[in-house]
């Protein structure tokens, strides 16, 4: 078993890996492999000459305090089924923590996985039930941007921090996920849940509350430090892990999914 950095030469196995075992939307993969391959920032490994397993390590940052700080965010985690079970990814785990003298995160398939490899939860946000919908009819106030966005992001996150998105993490985001939005708040929606909610004070948690009652959304993630969360009371939020981290440099840092 050889493990390894990627080559160009590796670009349609690395694709074909990725289709297989992710069962992947090929508009996001042509998207995914046309903006963010790197590939001395790919992990891979051979045997008998075939790539058999492989990891994206993105070379992100992460903002905290105003400041920002590089990480590696791995994504793309995959083994074909016939080589599981063997700790080939354990290994490519361990070559990418070698490669950098900087924090690697993720945010977990397999929880449990990434713990038995070193990684640990760094960061959690609160999950509500929220009442049902009331047909208040009322529509966004803004339309979303790239700039607006992470305008709201990156405020509601100052204190504790999180990883920084540019304009094509956003995009994947919503090309993903369908965005509810109002003056100082928006909302990722997906299969009847509110995934990410951030808001920057109370006139906009109470536009934004009114809005998710409206489209019947149920479930609402968000921050502890959100104002959503003073005016549902903060003992109702459910606290759900997100990222993960090699490092207590991240700790509290807020890391979602995103590529």
């Amino acid at each position: 078993m050889i493990i390894e950095q990627a080559k160009p030469s590796d670009y349609q196995d690395l694709k074909q890996l990725w289709l297989i075992v992710f069962d992947e939307e090929p508009t996001f993969l042509e998207h995914f492999f046309a903006t963010r391959i790197s590939y001395q920032d790919i992990f891979v490994a051979r045997e008998d000459g075939k790539l058999v397993s492989a990891l994206h390590a993105l070379p992100l940052h992460y903002c905290k305090q105003g400041k920002e700080y590089p990480t590696s965010y791995i994504v793309g985690a995959a083994t074909y089924k016939e080589y599981r079970r063997r700790g080939i990814m354990g290994n490519l785990l361990e070559a990418t923590r070698k490669a950098y003298d900087h924090p690697i995160t993720l945010f977990p398939a397999l929880r449990s996985f990434y713990e038995a490899n070193g990684y640990f939860t760094i960061s959690s946000v609160l999950s509500f039930t929220l009442e049902a919908a009331k047909k208040t009819r009322e529509k966004p106030t803004t339309k979303h941007t790239f700039q607006n966005l992470d305008a709201i992001y990156r405020s509601a996150t100052r204190e504790e921090g999180a990883l920084v998105r540019d304009e094509e993490a956003w995009t994947f985001l919503t090309d993903g996920y369908e965005v509810l939005s109002v003056e100082g708040g928006y909302a990722f929606l997906s299969e009847g849940k509110a995934v990410e909610t951030m808001v920057l004070d109370t006139n906009a948690a109470e536009r934004m509350l009114s809005l998710l009652h409206d489209r019947g959304i149920t479930e609402m993630h968000t921050l502890a430090s959100s104002p959503l969360v003073t005016l549902l009371g903060r003992e109702k939020g459910v606290p759900i892990p997100m990222g993960m981290s090699t490092s207590e440099e991240l700790q509290g840092v807020y890391i979602a999914e995103q590529y």
